[in-house]
């Protein structure tokens, strides 16, 4: 029998592909859908010693993760997942995380380049009621990363509970490269993730005989049904897996290109154009998607194409189509310029229906390729 450790590192590493019809479920958009919820930026105080301090409070909540049900969730600093926490390479950072839980929980930092004692992981255990002081200095390229709960035997419960959130990395390269970054406004997170309801709302944590919980209803930010008004003509959206066994194949319902800057480790080395990109939970990427006037492209997750010698594919998902979100255009595009053709170059804003020319964008500079997160774990 093939491993769930295997299976993943294999499917992570096959082609991107276009989506073929499958016989899965479908969870196609709601004529209704609502607004994207945005994970706050985390408040901050640096201190006189140069310090930024953040808070974290693992507790529980309520939610409404389909419209009219209320299901009983966890969250850091609120009902369900947490706020966004950003940081500058070279400063010191410290979290003090308090759990307010029944049971022990704890907070690992995924994709951050921490001394052990600050990793989060299992031995680093809050009790109900405990507090945990964790201090590092943050030494790598800017990247997506991410943080959630790490305790033995109970890691995915956890997480499919609600508790995950947001760590964003900058740099001298993302200060200096005319990428979107407006938080909330051209630069949106989304935490992708899959959970099955029962009929009173509360989540159904039975296992399904995948290797993991393997949902029926796919979340974004919380919420199932989900849109995001852009004002820009330009979005960059930050993708996490956050599911516990679904590998997702996302893409838009119109087939358009985006471009590919980041995965886990952080920026690559130039723009890569794609239709199509599978992420293993946990995984991390980053993708610039150009809008026009009254435009509106949903991104899908697909079916998994590449099954790589599995037999049962349905037991993990991989026939499953799911609408994600609905990104709907600027009301009034605008094209912006850009002098330094070393960075993203000229700005083009498209009529309806023609597809952004992503493979003639310039490199980003001379940066090195950050790598694919041999760094998180």
């Amino acid at each position: 029998m093939i491993s769930r450790r295997r299976l993943l590192a294999a499917a992570a590493t096959l082609p991107l592909v276009t989506a073929a019809a499958g016989c899965g479920r479908t969870g196609a958009a709601t004529a209704t859908t609502r607004p994207l919820p945005v994970p706050p930026l985390a408040p901050a105080v640096v201190g006189a010693d140069g310090v930024r301090r953040f808070g974290l409070t693992a507790q529980a909540g309520v939610s409404e993760i389909v419209p009219g049900k209320s299901t009983p969730t966890w969250g850091y600093d609120g009902a369900m997942l947490g706020p966004t926490l950003r940081a500058h390479r070279g400063e010191t950072v410290a979290v003090q995380v308090h759990n307010t839980l029944p049971e022990p929980t704890s907070v690992h930092w995924h994709g951050m380049h921490v001394p052990a004692d600050c990793d989060g992981g299992p031995h680093q255990s809050v009790a109900p009621g405990g507090t945990w002081h964790p201090q590092w200095r943050i030494d790598q390229p800017a990247a997506t990363l991410w943080y959630h709960p790490h305790p033995h035997g109970s890691t995915e419960k956890h997480v499919y509970r609600g508790l995950a959130g947001l760590f964003l990395l900058d740099d001298a390269d993302t200060d200096r490269l005319d990428l979107p970054h407006d938080y909330g406004v051209d630069d949106i997170p989304l935490v992708i993730q899959d959970r099955r309801l029962n009929a009173d709302g509360t989540l159904d944590e039975t296992l399904t005989g995948s290797f993991g919980l393997l949902g029926d209803t796919l979340t974004v930010n919380g919420i199932n049904g989900a849109h995001f008004d852009a004002t820009t003509a330009r979005v960059r959206l930050r993708l996490l897996n956050g599911s516990a066994s679904r590998l997702f194949n996302l893409g838009f319902d119109d087939d358009r290109h985006f471009a590919l800057i980041a995965t886990d480790g952080g920026l690559i080395a130039q723009p890569v154009p794609l239709n199509r990109i599978q992420l293993s939970p946990g995984e991390r990427a980053e993708i610039v998607v150009d809008l026009h006037s009254a435009d509106t492209a949903t991104l899908r997750a697909f079916p998994v194409d590449m099954r790589g010698g599995i037999d049962q594919p349905d037991r993990f998902g991989f026939d499953d189509t799911f609408d994600v979100l609905a990104v709907r255009g600027p009301a009034r595009a605008t094209v912006l310029h850009h002098e330094d053709k070393g960075m993203m170059g000229q700005f083009l804003i498209l009529d309806p229906g023609q597809q952004p020319a992503l493979a003639d964008m310039p490199p980003m500079g001379d940066m090195p390729m950050n790598g694919m997160g041999t760094h998180g774990h």
